[in-house]
This record gives structure tokens, C-alpha cells and sequence, in this order.
């Protein structure tokens, strides 16, 4: 008898879940992206000046199958993967045209999401904050990116087999540094809210490094792995500092040796320099896991490179070495793998230049 009353039950609870996929089978798709710029030449390139404006652009369409004869109402959502240089948030300006509208060619607003409007199936996050926990930086290597997050400043209604295509354009100031970086793009709908159906949405990171240029400081590369990484990458002296290692990025000579040692020299503002050249407890790396060949040392570098009250440091190079400073690697080592550039006869180090945004 309890079987029986079981059976009967299950019908119409699968009968209410086809229902539901049925009203809900409406997929998003990304079919195209721009983001080269027209250089002075009105040639195509993929890089722009600090501070100079540009634009990008994101193309795609949606399918909708609903028994729904209301359709699916919401706003349509798009979010860009930028640098936190840019500071996208407050620069950015974003419109679409879509084929829903009474004039396909208008440009329409989009607006900044607020922070109280949270996606209806992120279990309370902000929207920044689920794309973060799904997505983090996508193929960057470096975590100073943020998800910038923008909806439509109205609701669209879209019924039974329509197939609308939108155009999402982007107009942005670059930032004040020098970086390559892989932009990221994703779109949804409020009425979907960043769902587990990935058919309801789609993120896609770009193929191509963008780079900003002529700027300031050394080229922050958020697309490849170096031999060195500072985090945070924007600091103060009287902020910790994580120097890393990562020498499984090539075979090198400082690879044979299981204890790497941190060296380096404080450049004040004053011209004086305070260098640190000792292999010991006070300069040994913390070796990361046990397989691969990633160090890293977390130290204040007031204290580490013995900086007087009256000083105040602009810099620091640092270079990695062995325990008897036979074998090091420096951005000249680095310069080689990454650009075939020929090793000097001497080498030059690292760099960390201070800053606060």
C-alpha cells in the first residue's frame, strides 16, 4: 500500500518539474566580441594609452522556449572582467541596441547595479560577488581584476520562439598603468539571477592580451606567469609584502636546489640605498606544497631591509638566489624566457616600485 501511494505521488512532482524547465528554457548566448582599438593609423590594434579613451563591444543573441504565454520578463545583465586600475565603475559608460525594441538601431542606457539588487539565486551574494566565486579572474594570473556589473534600465518581455540579438557597446578611460591583461564578458537576466542552468547565461574571456601602454611603471602582466609575483601589487612600506618565486615557469639553474633565498635593495627617496645580500633564516623562502617549484617569502620591508625612521623608500630590487648565490634569477632571466631576449653579462633585478592609488 505504501508503494502504491508512493507511485502516485511521483507523477505529478515530475509532471511540475518538466513544467518548470519548460517555462524557464530560455538560453543566452555571446556570439562575438571587439575589443581592438584604431590606432593613429586606422589600423586595428589591441593595446591603448593610458588615460585615452575606448571603446569594446559584445554581440549575441537569445532563444526562447516557454509555455509561458507571459514570455520571460527581467533586465537584461552584462558584466565586463577589467583591471581595478581602470576603475571601471565610475568611468564606464554602457548602451545596447536589441531587436525587441521599437527602433532596433536606438542605443539604449544600461545603468551600474546597484549593490542592494541581488541576483534571485545567489544565496544573498551581490551579483560582483557570485561571478568572483564562479569565475575569480578567469585566465589572468594576477587577482587585481574586479567584475564590473550593469543592467538594462528597463525590463524586456520576450515570448515563444523569439530569437532577439543584442549589441552591448562600452565606452571606458584606460588606467594610469602599464599591464596586459584578458578582458572577461558575461550576460544574464534579473529573471534568471545567476542560476546553476548555464544555458540561462554565458561568460567568455577574451583570446587576445590588451595591453595598456605608455604609462607608468614596468608592465604588469596579468596574462603569463613570470618568475616573480608581488602581492598586492599596489602598496606602501609599512604594508606586508608576499614576494613569490614560481621557477616552474622554465628549466633554470635554481631549480636543482631545494632552498631559495630572497635578496634584494631598498632605494629611499633620498638617493640612499640598504641592501640585503645574506642567505639565512631571515632571507629563506617558504616553499609552497612539496611538487612544484613555487616560493615565497611575506615580510614588511621597513624591517627587512633595516629602513631608518627618517627614510622612506621608492623602491626595492630583488633578485632570487642559491644558498651560496652561485645561481640566481632576475628580470633579465625572465626577459629570456619570455621575449628570447640574450642574457647580459650583467643581469639586471627585479623591481617593486611603492604607490598608493
Amino acid at each position: 500500500m505504501n508503494r502504491i501511494f508512493q507511485k502516485k505521488r511521483a507523477v505529478p512532482a515530475f509532471v511540475a518539474l518538466m513544467a518548470v524547465l519548460l517555462i524557464v528554457s530560455c538560453g543566452m548566448f555571446i556570439d562575438g566580441y571587439n575589443i581592438a582599438q584604431i590606432d593613429e593609423n586606422g589600423k586595428e590594434v589591441y593595446y591603448a594609452y593610458a588615460g585615452q579613451n575606448m571603446e569594446f563591444s559584445v554581440n549575441g543573441h537569445l532563444e526562447c522556449n516557454t509555455q509561458d504565454n507571459n514570455g520571460v520578463t527581467g533586465n537584461l545583465v552584462f558584466a565586463m572582467l577589467v583591471p581595478k586600475d581602470w576603475n571601471f565603475a565610475d568611468n564606464a559608460v554602457v548602451t545596447y541596441k536589441n531587436d525587441l525594441a521599437d527602433n532596433p538601431d536606438e542605443l539604449l542606457a544600461m545603468e551600474l547595479m546597484p549593490s542592494t539588487s541581488l541576483p534571485k539565486n545567489g544565496g544573498g551574494k551581490t551579483w560582483q560577488q557570485c561571478l568572483q566565486n564562479r569565475y575569480g579572474v578567469g585566465p589572468n594570473v594576477l587577482e587585481d581584476m574586479e567584475w564590473v556589473v550593469f543592467q538594462t534600465a528597463r525590463k524586456w518581455t520576450i515570448l515563444n520562439n523569439q530569437t532577439p540579438k543584442y549589441t552591448i557597446y562600452i565606452k571606458a578611460k584606460a588606467g594610469r598603468k602599464n599591464l596586459r591583461c584578458k578582458l572577461g564578458f558575461f550576460v544574464d537576466d534579473t529573471d534568471d539571477g545567476f542560476s546553476t542552468d548555464d544555458r540561462r547565461y554565458k561568460c567568455l574571456f577574451a583570446n587576445e592580451c590588451f595591453e595598456i601602454v605608455g604609462g607608468q611603471g614596468m608592465t604588469i602582466d596579468f596574462c603569463n606567469k613570470h618568475y616573480n609575483k608581488v602581492t598586492p601589487l599596489t602598496a606602501l612600506q609599512n604594508d606586508l609584502l608576499t614576494v613569490s618565486y614560481e621557477g616552474d615557469i622554465a628549466t633554470n639553474g635554481l631549480n636543482a636546489y631545494n632552498e631559495i633565498y630572497l635578496q634584494g635593495e631598498a632605494i629611499t627617496k633620498s638617493g640612499r640605498i640598504f641592501r640585503v645580500d645574506r642567505r639565512d633564516g631571515t632571507t629563506l623562502m617558504k616553499r609552497v606544497g612539496t611538487l612544484g617549484k613555487t616560493y615565497t617569502k611575506t615580510f614588511w620591508p621597513v624591517s627587512f631591509f633595516g629602513i631608518p625612521s627618517d627614510e622612506e623608500i621608492e623602491s626595492f630590487n630583488y633578485w632570487f638566489t642559491n644558498a651560496d648565490g652561485t645561481e640566481t634569477i632576475t628580470q633579465s632571466d625572465d626577459d629570456n624566457v619570455q621575449n628570447g631576449t640574450p642574457l647580459p653579462e650583467t643581469k639586471e633585478p627585479f623591481n617593486f616600485r611603492f604607490n598608493c592609488d
